[in-house]
């Protein structure tokens, strides 16, 4: 059986709260004090017109570009099926710097280049990984390679065992007896049958 880590990819979500400090003073201050409240107070905190001046003809120049002119699903396409993923330092990514570079020129933007940002270290990209169970019947197991991780030389078969490590000092109780063993690592989860859709549209 050849074997590669297992890869799990979770998704992270940020939230960022903004809070706005109003500045506020009381009526007993100095009209000198007002005056530099006053002055330091942007003016979107101001009253607001009661009519607001929409410029019609740009909203319909906006439209239309939008509707008519965009490439949204053109560059969305050849990021996603034409290059693919993109891992950092990936041959993948390469393509989809070239490809940045060479449409921002394509549109009419000047000296478009590519730039270093600094030394990353090795690159990588997954050629190949596979997994099966031989014994005792054969069954294919879905895997995926965990970036960066090394090859194997060929195809290699041994005996799957789980090690349940909660600390460092679980690895002691483990000591002499994983040579030569498949060793699968993580938490231990439930894979319910699916008997409904992922998902409904």
């Amino acid at each position: 059986m050849s074997f590669v880590r297992a890869f799990v990819r979770l998704g992270c979500c940020t939230a960022t709260i903004a809070s706005l400090a109003v500045p506020a003073y009381s009526a007993d201050k100095k009209p000198m004090e007002k005056a530099a409240v006053a002055e330091a107070t942007p003016s979107y905190y101001g009253p607001q017109p009661a009519t607001e001046n929409i410029d019609l003809t740009m909203y319909s120049r906006i439209r239309d570009e939008g509707f008519k002119h965009s490439h949204v699903m053109e560059f969305g396409s050849a990021l996603s099926d034409g290059i693919g993923p993109r891992l950092t330092g990936s041959p993948n990514m390469a393509k989809a710097n070239q490809w940045t570079c060479d449409t921002l020129t394509k549109i009419g933007l000047e000296n478009a280049h590519l730039e270093d940002w600094g030394e990353f270290g090795m690159g990588w990209q997954q050629i190949n990984a596979w997994a099966r169970m031989v014994s005792p019947d054969p069954e294919p197991l879905w895997m995926q390679a965990a970036p960066w991780s090394p090859s194997t030389n060929g195809p290699v078969t041994g005996e799957a065992v789980y090690v349940d490590l909660q600390s460092e000092k679980d690895l002691d109780k483990f000591k002499g007896k994983l040579a030569g063993k498949i060793v699968l690592l993580g938490a231990m989860r439930s894979s319910p049958d699916v008997v409904e859709p992922p998902f409904h549209r």
